[in-house]
């Protein structure tokens, strides 16, 4: 029998990598954000008539930046596009990650523009921008920008492939290192410094299938060729913008809201009958009848190796009750990277309004609680969550939880084999905390336990469980 080692890392319910199937009766549970305030809008020179597209955001010495693309007279097709027509990367300020300004910069003179937040024009597609915190980043390349580019032949644009800019402040970029060329890339493609290597998430196209593929470099120069990552299950579903961010609070794992693409294939009287039909059918017409029929929303994902990923099949997000401007494609992207609020949630960001001219494109903020993008819950009828064998470092149980007043959690300790070890089973928990200190009903602590293969044992009625730590 095998045993996991978690020392005394956060172990999270998002996946079921530490759960004994055959003991366990809880079962799991997508959690879903809560839409708050609209606390930007798009709605400056040409924004109106332009579709805003890839918002990133990074945290620096100076506070937060989002970087965003606006495609000029609601361009998309990025084969039907001049050169000059192609779109600029824009950027937002913030002190406190929820509320932004739009600087003055004038680093680039835009027709559409007077004073403007132009970062960079004549872009291609998908920017993504991290600071590097590697400790081989060179000085004045703190500041990454990766993005598909384009070369120019016979005064036609020719895609070339993913590159590189860097930067020292964030604003100025010189275009410098090449990353490869086998891929698709019109999304946003990211990249992380994580366990000591940069991994690169990409799009690729295979079988009329949008899929992510992952590559590796020591050094940034040297990339490993790209390979599809893989789920555990047996859905076949395009996906888009893989939005792969390390999470700080468990930093073994990786999680995704990549955008989920769905094309039907014809018009219906469903269709007819659905809030934005008008909007629908001029993109049918502007541009290609299945920029009418697709419509987008959001899943979560988490991988403990970048390879292979667990990926929850309802959506983490959806295009809300029917509006005139909503059920589109281009609905529910996420911008990439969260807000940490410094207390017990994190602030998420998506625009709409995405297929609409003529109109500011509302930012909403959304919240979700630290680990709870998903867990273990218990309806309101007694039911267990047994871990697999493990051992851990520490004394005291901290619990990540949520109960109804009438719900309730006990913990217990059972050897390797599933039985029941002494001093029995905990107090009883209730209530919803992130940290909730946990002991035996008798007053001891886990210390007898540490180091020693075990499993836990959560009873739990009308409760959800979401991480747990050892100290």
């Amino acid at each position: 029998m095998s045993t996991i080692n978690i020392g005394n890392r956060r172990e999270v319910f998002w996946d079921d990598f530490l759960i004994d199937t055959e003991r366990t009766t809880a079962f799991p549970r997508l959690m879903q954000p809560i839409k708050r305030e609209a606390c930007f809008y798009f709605d400056q020179g040409g924004e109106k008539d332009c579709t805003i597209s890839y918002p990133c955001i990074i945290q620096d010495a100076a506070g937060y930046k989002m970087y965003y693309i606006a495609w000029k007279n609601g361009a998309l097709d990025l084969y039907d596009l001049d050169l000059d027509q192609l779109p600029c990367l824009c950027i937002l300020e913030s002190k406190d990650g929820i509320h932004w300004t739009r600087p003055d910069l004038n680093i680039t003179v835009h027709p559409e523009y007077n004073k403007n937040n132009v970062i960079l024009d004549h872009l291609v597609e998908g920017p993504y921008v991290f600071y590097d915190h590697s400790p081989i980043c060179k000085a004045g390349e703190e500041y990454k920008l990766v993005t598909l580019a384009w070369k120019e032949e016979n005064g036609k644009k020719v895609r070339d492939m993913l590159w590189c800019w860097v930067s020292g402040d964030g604003y100025h970029f010189e275009k410098k290192y090449p990353i490869t060329g086998k891929g698709a890339f019109d999304s946003m493609n990211t990249i992380q410094w994580h366990d000591g290597k940069y991994v690169c998430f990409m799009r690729g196209y295979e079988n009329n299938i949008r899929d992510i593929r992952v590559c590796y470099s020591d050094d940034f120069l040297n990339w490993t060729a790209p390979v599809q990552i893989t789920f555990d299950d047996d859905k076949i579903y395009q996906l888009y913008t893989n939005n792969i961010i390390p999470y700080e609070r468990a930093p073994h794992m990786l999680i995704g809201f990549p955008t989920r693409y769905n094309e039907r294939q014809e018009w219906t009287p469903n269709n007819d009958q659905i809030g934005s039909s008008a909007v629908k059918l001029s993109v049918m017409s502007a541009q290609e009848k299945r920029s009418g029929l697709a419509a987008t929303d959001s899943i979560f994902m988490c991988s403990r190796d970048g390879l292979k990923w667990h990926r929850h099949n309802e959506a983490f997000l959806t295009p809300g009750y029917e509006g005139e401007h909503n059920w589109v494609y281009g609905d529910c992207y996420f911008a990439y990277n969260f807000v940490d609020s410094g207390q017990d949630t994190y602030s998420l960001f998506a625009h709409e309004r995405h297929r609409s001219l003529g109109l500011p494109k509302p930012l909403y903020r959304y919240e979700i609680r630290k680990d709870g993008f998903a867990c273990m819950m218990a309806d309101g009828t007694e039911r267990v969550l047994v871990t697999k064998a493990l051992t851990f470092e520490g004394n005291l149980l901290h619990l990540n939880f949520e109960t109804s007043a009438y719900g309730y959690i006990y913990v217990d300790v059972l050897d390797a084999d599933g039985n029941p070890l002494s001093p029995g089973r905990s107090f009883e928990i209730y209530g919803n905390h992130l940290d909730r200190k946990v002991w035996f009903a008798d007053g001891s602590d886990f210390s007898k336990y540490a180091g020693k293969p075990v499993r836990l044992r959560f009873t739990m009625c009308d409760a959800k469980v979401y991480s747990f730590q050892f100290e």
